[in-house]
């Protein structure tokens, strides 16, 4: 008595036997990644409630942002130059391209060097947050220490 559903036994005979490992990568690397977005707003979570802000905001994809400004000590208004520059993007032009990444890149580096400062961190710590390849483990290093919001640095 064969007890597979019917729709189970349809699609796995349909699959070669080698496939099924590559299957089994792309499942946990999914898994992993998943992991990974929950710990980084996680620690984007504890960063907020270190400053006094509700932890759930962290999870509103551009109200974050919003809120990171508050939080580095300017006007939620600084956030525009962002929402203005990414349209520019779609440009067909190379260079407009580049310089919009420029802006941009300027504007999330002095951002972190001033939420740093706020944290009481220093130039270094600032860039880490910054750049996109340390910027998870810097900000897990600001969730999780003792450091203190300062609304004066």
């Amino acid at each position: 008595m064969n007890l597979t559903p019917v729709f189970a036994s349809a699609l796995a005979a349909d699959i070669p036997q080698e496939v099924f490992g590559q299957i089994f990568v792309v499942s946990l690397l999914a898994a992993a990644l998943v992991a990974a977005i929950a710990f980084s707003l996680r620690g984007l979570w504890l960063i907020f409630e270190k400053a006094g802000v509700e932890g759930w905001k962290a999870i509103i994809p551009v109200y974050h942002h919003v809120i990171l400004t508050r939080i580095a000590g300017l006007s939620a208004w600084w956030t525009l130059p962002l929402l203005l520059v990414i349209p520019l993007l779609k440009a067909s032009n190379g260079g407009a391209k580049k310089f919009c990444l420029l802006l941009l890149a300027v504007w999330w580096v002095w951002l972190c060097q001033r939420l740093a400062k706020r944290f009481g961190k220093g130039i270094g710590f600032g860039l880490g947050l910054a750049c996109p390849g340390t910027s998870f483990f810097f900000r897990t290093a600001l969730a999780f220490d003792k450091s203190t919001y300062n609304t004066n640095p």
